[in-house]
């Protein structure tokens, strides 16, 4: 007897939150996910950096290939990998950046489509990622169709600000100016975000303006 083997579950509507570093691209997914929710929706919120974090406290083997790749100084004394460390090795430079980045893709990809099929009935799927999702559609083998089909279903929305307010945006969150610009450098630029965007949020005002403008998304994307 053929083995009867069921395709995962695509979500009824998935939104996948995308910018650049300092972009607002959490606080976007934040405000949107308590506006569909006041409307009486279910929503599950997917965010890639948490779950690249997890892996790195939990994933012993991913663990061993990032000490291997870039060297024991990335590891705390309790054996942990030290994310600030990690983070300065991999955005020295682009070829480091590549490096880590082909380590570290294709689990969170992986790791994000098993909660998207898991979350497949609720009403919303917010995906927040730090990578344009043409980066994030095309990591072979871990789930890159599903997340097209989920794409279909769905939209990207980016987020965008000034290169100025980004920055200061980060500082003010405790980077300092050269960890903030190494990694702004090492990022793909903005045209890259926005060649996939359905939706494009402008964030350059304050807090009551960006809420303003979920809002009226929101609105729009329950009629």
């Amino acid at each position: 007897m053929a083995e009867d083997i069921t395709e995962p579950s695509v979500p009824r509507m998935t939104l996948f939150i995308s910018g650049p570093f300092g972009a607002g691209k959490s606080t976007v997914t934040h405000f949107i996910a308590d506006e569909l929710a006041a409307r009486g929706h279910e929503v599950c919120t997917i965010l890639l950096d948490e779950i690249g974090h997890e892996l790195l406290a939990c994933d012993a083997k991913l663990r061993d290939i990032l000490v291997e790749s870039f060297g024991s100084e990335i590891l705390k004394s309790d054996g942990q990998i030290d994310r600030s460390a990690l983070a300065a090795v991999g955005f020295a430079d682009e070829a480091s950046h590549t490096a880590l980045n082909a380590i570290m893709h294709p689990p969170i990809c992986a790791r994000a489509v098993a909660q998207l099929a898991e979350h497949a009935t609720a009403d919303y799927c917010l995906v927040e990622t730090p990578l344009p999702f043409s980066i994030l559609e095309s990591t072979p083998g871990h789930g890159s169709e599903y997340l097209r089909e989920a794409r279909k279903n769905g939209c990207v929305i980016v987020v965008t600000a000034p290169l100025e307010l980004r920055l200061q945006r980060v500082i003010d969150k405790g980077f300092t100016v050269d960890d903030a610009c190494a990694r702004m450098a090492i990022q793909p630029d903005e045209a890259a975000y926005r060649v996939d965007a359905d939706l494009h949020l402008e964030n350059n005002g304050d807090l009551a303006m960006l809420h303003h403008l979920v809002s009226v998304l929101a609105e729009g994307l329950c009629r």
